[in-house]
């Protein structure tokens, strides 16, 4: 991936994921699927990304992985975020932060700085807005 040869990189995965749900390693195919979400997302194939990413998230649901659920989340937050979807990423940017500030991950910064930038975009009032509706 370093010389971006994301081709080959798409093909290894795939074979891979096809393996590990042969063999029923869900926390592999759970990683596999992330990062067929990452290189997706890099090249620009937005909704693809997106579905790899719920599958994700489904499985580290399915396996009780909440790290994974959580960092999964802000990813998905990251990608609505940069696609200026913010009423959707405020959500699960902040589900991914109160996880991971509950099992003390240093990846916490992540969404709160993705939710600070909203702030930023949209001002505190449209924020406080869209947070009241979730409640």
């Amino acid at each position: 991936l370093a010389k971006g040869d994301y081709d080959t990189a798409l093909r290894y995965l795939e074979q891979s994921l096809a393996i590990l749900q042969q063999i029923g390693d869900r926390k592999g195919e759970s990683v596999t699927l992330n990062n067929l979400s990452s290189i997706l997302y890099a090249r620009g194939k937005v909704e693809e990304a997106m579905a790899y990413s719920f599958r994700d998230l489904q499985i580290c649901q399915e396996i009780g992985d909440i790290n994974g659920m959580a960092t999964t989340m802000a990813n998905i937050g990251a990608m609505l975020f940069e696609q200026e979807s913010y009423e959707e990423a405020i959500p699960i940017l902040m589900q991914a932060y109160a996880i991971l500030e509950k099992i003390g991950s240093p990846n916490v910064k992540y969404p709160l700085q993705y939710l600070g930038e909203i702030i930023e975009r949209i001002g505190k009032a449209k924020f406080e807005e869209i947070v009241s509706r979730m409640e």
